[in-house]
């Protein structure tokens, strides 16, 4: 088989002191019981009151049909979504951890007695986990793991289960068992064990609780849950807002909904919806009022509730923001996470629509990667095209790309950059009726250093949009998976289905995606004003090699040695083929010369790094 193919991913009560409520943690405190996280008070990192790593990735797209609508993710990836290990699959190693504050097991207070916790108080721990989510299905020799902190300051394994495909979420009760746990110093800590594939093997966590007086048989949650909400509410992700003012009704999704979960097993729950709409000044400019609705969720079930288009056509501004604001008000079976003090109320979910200066089709999260599958063809020129389209003259600034860092590192690979001002759609497939409107040599790809974290392709000459369709995507010239981000949520016309805006070509004619893919890719057109300079990488600057770095000769001619001219201390030089095999790996305290006697003829990737860590890299041609 051939074509484009989707690579998997490798990106935070009461007490028993009468019954007074927690009602604000500060940094730094022991926690005292009852002890709960539902993931929905931040994104990215997990709570710093309640956790003490930063390693989990908390977010809201990558679980399906969670408890609430946020969840702990743990994956292969750093806090600032770099593997931890080179991208190999080969070795098998501890990955994310996800770590609380110390917890108080030793005494509580009841009517201002001071007494000791025993094994009798029946100290339960319980959590929510599903495997794969949205991602790629896991393996058995993936493992997430559960420890316990005793008082000597060891860390104990009390559960663990292996990798598996998508399952639905699972409730997990592990109770409190040694004395040895009964201390103000206990802590708990999760632990996903994986091979060295980056954004991959993916374990979701959500609803856990921790509280005396419970049992193995404590596994009932009274508690209605928002679970999420429709996306995008826009055609598009984000747009810039001179395009959307081209026709509001047109790019607003024709309705919108926030999805519902009744975690109750025995009775259906009677809710009223409401939601508002604020502008960036927080001003009110829609109110679905409460009692406007009401609707039954069958008991341990889903339901979602439909409103009408949103009306933005009163903005004002360059790039407006747009709050809305989802709330459910159960009529009953709702206290579970209350009892618990929870955090933040999951009855309430807040979406916000950001206009900028970019057409965006997905909404920033990763679930996989993109890239083009030879098949058994031979290498050669390759192409992935993204339909977008202009609803007023503009202009064509630059390109947005998140890079997945899954399975392949592809950092010494060279690509180029392509925009199509017209493309042969099939089943057309005349390519010479195409026109390119830039072609730009990217010498190697860049990976922010950041979760979802996008880089800007900036062109130095911008290319003028006519109202109409154009193109962007990339060409590559061998048989390699680029791996651009891939966004498993995205649904064209708000329905799903193939994606109808996402062309490839391997044979000399564009084809169209197959089935399979209704995702989106993850590169964004950048239009508008120009892009100040500090804002992006320049793409001309890329391709002159503008770092403060050289070699001589280039091309290299005769000459079996190359020249390093810098002003810094060179500790490190990696060449690579283009196919982005190492050929030569030099390390020294200070390299000035490279002897490139072993190099057949052909065109190369130098990367070096300076004593500071700083990267660069040189296109060489050997001749």
């Amino acid at each position: 088989s051939q074509g484009p193919i989707i690579t998997p991913l490798n990106s935070n009560a009461n007490l028993r002191n009468g019954g007074d409520k927690i009602t604000k943690r500060q940094l730094g405190d022991t926690l005292i019981l009852p002890f709960m996280d539902e993931f929905i008070t931040t994104e990215k990192y997990p709570d710093i009151k309640i956790w003490i790593d930063k390693q989990a990735y908390v977010n809201r797209h990558f679980a399906v049909s969670p408890p609430s609508f946020g969840v702990a993710t743990l994956d292969n990836l750093d806090p600032k979504g770099r593997p931890y290990q080179n991208l190999s699959g080969l070795t098998h190693n501890h990955c994310d951890s996800l770590t609380t504050r110390a917890i108080n097991l030793k005494d509580y207070i009841s009517l201002s007695t001071t007494i000791d916790y025993t094994l009798a108080d029946s100290i339960y721990l319980s959590f929510f986990y599903q495997t794969q989510g949205l991602g790629d299905a896991l393996d058995n020799s993936d493992s997430l793991v559960l420890k316990f902190k005793d008082k000597n300051g060891f860390w104990q394994t009390v559960w663990k289960t292996p990798g598996t495909a998508l399952k639905p979420f699972k409730q997990i009760l592990v109770g409190i068992k040694d004395e040895k746990y009964l201390f103000n110093g206990f802590q708990f800590r999760f632990i996903n064990y994986s091979k060295s594939t980056g954004n991959m093997n993916q374990w979701h966590l959500d609803y856990i609780r921790m509280d005396a007086d419970r049992n193995m048989f404590d596994t009932v949650i009274h508690d209605v849950a928002i679970i999420g909400t429709q996306s995008p509410l826009l055609w598009f992700e984000n747009m810039p807002y001179d395009h959307f003012k081209a026709n509001p009704v047109y790019h607003t999704a024709g309705g919108h909904k926030v999805f519902v979960k009744n975690n109750y097993y025995a009775d259906k729950v009677n809710l009223d919806y409401t939601f508002q709409v604020r502008n960036m000044y927080n001003q009110l400019i829609f109110d679905y009022p409460s009692g406007s609705s009401g609707r039954n969720v069958p008991a341990a079930g889903e339901a979602n509730e439909l409103f009408n288009q949103l009306q933005l056509d009163t903005l004002s501004g360059k790039e407006p923001i747009i709050k809305i604001n989802y709330k459910i008000a159960p009529q009953s079976d709702d206290f579970t996470a209350g009892n618990y003090s929870t955090l933040g109320p999951n009855n309430e979910l807040t979406r916000t629509i950001r206009f900028k200066n970019y057409f965006a089709y997905d909404d920033g999260s990763a679930e996989g990667g993109y890239g083009l599958d030879y098949g058994s063809l031979p290498s050669g020129p390759g192409y992935a095209a993204i339909k977008f389209y202009s609803y007023k003259p503009d202009t064509l600034r630059g390109i947005k790309v998140f890079f997945n860092r899954s399975v392949t590192d592809v950092s010494n690979r060279p690509f180029y950059l392509m925009v199509w001002s017209r493309l042969s759609e099939p089943p057309a497939n005349n390519t010479k009726n195409d026109v390119i409107a830039r072609k730009v040599e990217i010498p190697s790809t860049l990976y922010a250093d950041s979760i979802n974290g996008f880089v800007d392709f900036v062109f130095d000459t911008a290319v003028v949009l006519p109202v109409g369709d154009f193109y962007i995507g990339w060409m590559q010239t061998s048989n390699y998976i680029l791996n651009v981000g891939y966004d498993n949520n995205y649904k064209i016309g708000q329905t799903g289905g193939k994606n109808t805006n996402l062309f490839y070509n391997l044979n000399g004619y564009w084809e169209s995606v197959n089935a399979n893919i209704s995702g989106a890719v993850m590169m964004r057109p950048i239009v508008g004003a120009a892009v100040p300079k500090n804002n992006g990488t320049s793409v001309n600057e890329l391709s002159r090699n503008s770092d403060p770095i050289s070699i001589y000769p280039n091309p290299s001619g005769s000459s079996q040695s190359l020249s390093i001219s810098t002003d810094k201390a060179i500790l490190s030089v990696r060449v690579f083929d283009l196919l982005g095999k190492l050929n030569l790996n030099i390390q020294s305290e200070n390299i000035n010369n490279i002897d490139i006697s072993a190099l057949t003829s052909g065109i190369y990737i130098l990367e070096m790094s300076d004593e500071f860590g700083n990267l660069y890299r040189v296109k060489y041609i050997k001749n």
